[in-house]
């Protein structure tokens, strides 16, 4: 272990040699640790704020895509067939999504306003507001020509319920905790395929109701209006009667403080939202809408649409009937999200996409890529320039020290110990320059990181948000589930932090400097023999 001792020894010896070594290797450190926080801080970041965000994936008619083709198309024939055949979400394509194991389950939700039943057998939810207390005094009236060429004009009757019903068992708002079961079930796959008659209503309008589960609850999904009444309508058919399998809770009271409570209508009041099956749903309106397409059939006997049998509504031909532009996945783990888009993206059509909110997500983070970006190039610069001024550093020194060389090469030292000596002196002082470093950088990175970033999302522009406005807070016709996010949600999460995984990547990185800086420059000397050496110096 001579050549340890040796190392040692020349380190102590050339006092001034070693300390501005260590200040070279205490700067480069710096650089590095600063390099290195502010990148990992930002991908740090986008990791943590996607981690809080919901993982739901849209599958979608990209409905850009299909402008752009119309665009293109100059025939008019071409034109119709393709309306006739416009895109739409493929339900065999979200068969085949829920199979994936990273797919928890899927929302294809549809939404109506509903009345009370002809005999008001179930009360809604009442909010006593200005709206309420005005309805049957300052009801407006809606006004149509009939297919005949008459004015018709009925006083507008206000719906009570707002339904709510999914094609897929389960439901985002319920596993998101907005909604919770506290009595009962959710509906099932079963009772989707079979169109049962089931629902879930809310725990308010079930006490209010004295209802359970089990009891029956009967709901219209029209007024009979004239309207109504000119195809054959009556009011048997547009009610039908429902078993309640679930009761629910919210976390959305409406309340005398909430925005635009006094004009709130009442089906805008949670405790009178309703859920239910799609099927379920359309089952409840399929007599009506017959009769409609019957009425329609008989007034035009000559237009295509009503004459070809197919298009008659039957819960066969449901899915033809009823158009689905949008079925939001629920993933598993927000972390998910991209790998599973790249995983289907080419498997779908031309005019369909799969959307993971990444545009605004991508935006947003622009800041912190682009300080990654630079944050990454300073620190390969910064190495590479060290590589380049170490190995020179390293080379004036082993060309002074041919003589010491040539000496432990003649008395039986072999080369690769000579290489390790020079190696263990650059280490020594490389160590010592990175310990001190780590202290230093650990001070400031995070005051320099912060400011870089300030300085980036100022020179980018990215925070200058449009004041959009407050609306009302419950927006019952949303269907839009991924997370909203802003530009401080990202920054909040941003933190230049020195962790043990930097100081290790650190040392390391110094090490592997300190050996390429050696081994370029001894491949010079290495090559001569220790006689040669020798009588070179004399």
């Amino acid at each position: 272990m001579n050549f340890i001792n040796r190392a040692i020894k020349n380190v102590t010896r050339r006092l001034s040699k070693t300390i501005l070594l260590v200040l070279t290797f205490f700067l480069i450190g710096n650089l590095v640790i600063i390099g290195l926080g502010i990148s990992n801080a930002s991908k740090s970041a986008k990791i943590l704020t996607r981690q809080k965000m919901r993982a739901v994936v849209t599958y979608k008619v990209d409905y850009d895509k299909v402008y752009r083709y119309t665009e293109t198309i100059e025939d008019q024939d071409e034109l119709q067939k393709f309306y006739e055949n416009y895109p739409r979400v493929k339900v065999e394509d979200v068969t085949e999504f829920l199979k994936d194991d990273r797919v928890r389950m899927a929302n294809s939700v549809s939404s109506n306003m509903w009345y009370q039943d002809e005999n008001n057998s179930v009360d809604f939810v009442h909010l006593n507001n200005t709206r309420e207390q005005n309805m049957d005094e300052n009801q407006g009236q809606s006004c149509w020509t009939d297919i005949n060429g008459s004015m018709v004009c009925e006083t507008y009757k206000e719906p009570t319920f707002f339904i709510k019903s999914n094609m897929y068992p389960g439901m985002i708002e319920f596993e998101d905790g907005d909604y919770q079961i506290v009595s009962g079930r959710f509906y099932n796959q079963e009772e989707i395929d079979n169109a049962e008659m089931v629902c879930l209503i809310s725990e308010n309008l079930a006490q209010n109701n004295g209802l359970g589960i089990g009891d029956n609850i009967t709901l219209a999904v029209d007024n009979l209006s004239s309207y109504a009444k000119q195809s054959g309508t009556t009011q048997e058919d547009l009610e039908s009667t429902f078993e309640i399998v679930g009761i629910f809770s919210h976390n959305k009271p409406l309340t005398p403080d909430s925005p635009n409570y006094e004009y709130a209508s009442p089906y805008e009041n949670p405790d009178n939202m309703i859920f239910m099956p799609t099927t379920s749903s359309y089952m409840a309106q399929l007599t009506y809408q017959q009769k409609q397409y019957d009425y329609y059939a008989q007034m035009y006997p000559d237009e295509e649409y009503y004459q070809n049998p197919d298009n008659r509504p039957s819960l066969e031909n449901m899915e033809k009937n009823m158009y689905i532009d949008s079925v939001t996945l629920l993933l598993d783990d927000p972390l998910n999200v991209d790998q599973f888009v790249e995983d289907y993206q080419s498997k779908l059509s031309q005019f369909t996409s799969l959307d993971a909110n990444n545009d605004e997500f991508n935006r947003l983070a622009k800041p912190l890529d682009t300080l990654s970006m630079y944050a990454n190039f300073i620190v390969w610069l910064v190495v590479i320039n060290a590589v380049v001024i170490i190995t020179l550093v390293t080379a004036l020194t082993l060309k002074n020290r041919e003589y010491e060389i040539g000496v432990l090469l003649s008395v039986g030292a072999s080369k690769l110990k000579v290489i390790a000596q020079f190696f263990i002196e650059l280490a020594i002082v490389a160590v010592f320059g990175f310990t001190l470093a780590v202290a230093s950088g650990s001070l400031i990175s995070r005051e320099i990181g912060n400011r870089v970033l300030e300085a980036q999302i100022a020179s980018s522009g990215i925070n200058e948000e449009d004041d959009i406005g407050t609306y009302y807070y419950n927006d019952l016709w949303d269907t839009d589930y991924s997370t909203k996010i802003t530009l401080e949600d990202l920054t909040s999460e941003y933190e230049v932090t020195v962790s043990p995984l930097i100081i290790a990547e650190i040392y390391v990185l110094g090490l592997g400097i300190v050996l390429i800086s050696v081994i370029i420059p001894s491949f010079m000397i290495m090559r001569y023999n220790p006689k040669k050496i020798l009588m070179n110096q004399n």
